[in-house]
């Protein structure tokens, strides 16, 4: 491992430097491993590609004041995250808040990822049982809402309900779910 950060650390002066070949180095090798961080954080597709897109476009045009990058992977995971909660903030407001939050939750070193890990998968178990004891209606909704941004009344024109019939049964699930988790913990797991 301490090889790579040292063959990184030769890309990193390179890429200081402006050679764009550099660039195209560290893309390549940290490139999967952020995708798969932004879907973690996003269940949007296209706005995890964007965001990692943006991240080397910044790196080439702040090149020339990159300080000393020890750790490439967590060094680009920041500003990965950075980029995801600037493009959420404009989309949608409470999504923002809620990756401000996942960020804050997330812990740089190993153990306390593996902890971090334990615990989410303990999370989703318990969210996964409690959104079983949902209805289909309130399944829907919640997916609706929280994973295709549809506003409440999109959803009542979507299923021909009464927007506030829609309304009602959103703030139910939510209150539901809410016996089981905190509000936070919810909005998280569920965006």
């Amino acid at each position: 491992m301490a090889a790579i950060e040292n063959i990184d650390s030769i890309y990193w002066t390179r890429l200081k430097d402006g050679d764009s070949t550099a660039l195209g180095y560290l893309y390549e090798r940290h490139v999967d491993k952020l995708f798969l961080s932004a879907m973690r954080l996003t269940n949007n597709r296209e706005l995890a590609k964007d965001a990692l897109q943006e991240v080397f476009v910044q790196l080439w045009h702040y090149r020339k004041t990159l300080s000393a990058v020890n750790h490439s992977q967590s060094y680009l995971m920041k500003i990965l995250r950075n980029t995801l909660i600037k493009k959420l903030k404009k989309e949608k407001p409470t999504a923002q808040l809620l990756m401000a939050d996942a960020v804050a939750s997330e812990e740089s070193n190993r153990e306390d990822m593996l902890i971090r890990l334990d615990t989410d998968k303990e999370r989703r178990i318990r969210l996964d049982h409690a959104i079983s004891s949902l209805s289909s209606r309130q399944i829907l909704i919640l997916k609706l809402h929280f994973y295709e941004g549809l506003s409440y009344e999109q959803i009542a024109e979507k299923l021909s309900m009464n927007y506030q019939s829609v309304n009602n049964l959103a703030f139910r699930t939510i209150l539901r779910l809410r016996n089981h988790f905190s509000a936070a913990l919810i909005l998280v797991l569920v965006i």
